[in-house]
């Protein structure tokens, strides 16, 4: 049985072109040249047909296609693993898509005349949010917005205007008035967002997305104002009990390492909800870098960080800022004291 390229197109349902296309680049040659030069497919170019369409379907190029064929390409189950890889890419992109619109249905319901600046802000939000948190965190903090605490920016725009304006006035971030509206911004952060993997995730996001700070309105110079205020607070409260020569690092050292020590809260906290105990390798580890941010604070000075330690037993509001609760405290308190012990005990062995 030979067919004219024009029946083998009407009986698999493709267009001359297709299959003129198909001889062009072999991978479908016709078998046959009549003399009047007639392209002729025997059963043989209709099996391997049959068999390019069926691989088209698993969405392959054609050139997949046809290194499968031939037995010259990568083995069938990879290049079936890497399509199983791009759909699900795919169903995620669609399942991002959707709870997009669904949020912008809810605040075009909500907001009864939503100009199209707002719409297209929040839009943009909820882009850059995509980039930098999973799908589940973005629904977590949609739980979190949707309770009794409110929206992030509507519960932090009255601070930064506040901010913008001690900014333009150029008060210094230790005068009263910045240290009382950075003690307010981090506390109010840490009740909108506990969690400080998400809090350094929400850090990162906002110094490296120019957009986001268009949007908010909180740029890389806000954000190191609030971080440097809010460490003249903490050291207002270290001054009552120590000296300017057993202060003189904690500054350098808080304003180097304020996004390590957010970061180190971060990996105890993913710990201890883990379940794991202080003891565990993991927490000693992350504990181990506690502990060097510490020393540094405090110039490997043993008799003032022995003095540090009884002032947070006074004092919980030196626990602010970066995701510090008094339940991780107390967690990285018992795991510390594990880690000493231990040097402890190895350097009597030694």
């Amino acid at each position: 049985m030979l067919l004219k390229i024009g029946e083998l197109a009407s009986r698999t349902g493709l267009t001359i072109r297709t299959l003129h296309h198909y001889d062009k680049i072999g991978l479908l040659k016709p078998s046959i040249r009549s003399d009047a030069g007639y392209r002729l497919y025997d059963s043989a170019d209709v099996k391997r047909l049959h068999r390019i369409q069926a691989l088209r379907r698993l969405d392959l190029s054609l050139a997949e296609v046809a290194s499968i064929i031939d037995g010259e390409g990568a083995d069938l189950q990879d290049v079936i693993a890497d399509q199983i890889s791009s759909l699900d890419q795919q169903i995620a992109q669609s399942v991002e898509l959707r709870d997009r619109l669904h949020e912008l249905s809810s605040l075009l319901q909500a907001k009864h005349e939503p100009n199209l600046e707002y719409w297209l802000s929040t839009l943009e939000m909820m882009s850059l949010l995509g980039k930098y948190f999973s799908r589940d965190e973005i629904l977590h903090m949609r739980e979190l917005e949707s309770g009794d605490k409110g929206k992030i920016d509507l519960r932090m725009q009255p601070m930064v205007i506040a901010a913008r304006a001690l900014l333009d006035q150029k008060i210094p971030a230790n005068d009263p008035r910045a240290k009382q509206l950075a003690q307010k911004w981090v506390l109010t952060m840490n009740d909108l967002i506990p969690d400080p993997r998400l809090l350094k995730k929400f850090s990162t996001m906002h110094r490296k997305e120019p957009s986001l700070q268009a949007l908010s309105g909180v740029d890389d110079e806000m954000m190191d104002y609030i971080t440097i205020a809010s460490i003249e607070v903490r050291y207002d409260i270290y001054r009552k009990y120590l000296s300017e020569e057993e202060l003189k690092y904690f500054r350098p050292s808080f304003v180097k390492n304020a996004e390590n020590w957010t970061a180190i809260f971060s990996e105890v906290r993913q710990r201890m909800v883990a379940g794991l105990p202080p003891e565990h390798p993991e927490v000693q580890a992350q504990l181990l870098k506690w502990r060097a941010l510490f020393m540094d604070a405090w110039g490997h000075h043993l008799p003032t960080m022995q003095k540090v330690r009884a002032i947070h037993e006074k004092e919980p509001d030196l626990a602010i800022g970066g995701g510090m609760t008094p339940s991780l405290m107390v967690y990285a308190r018992q795991g510390l004291a594990l880690l000493e012990q231990n040097a402890s005990l190895a350097g009597k062995t030694q």
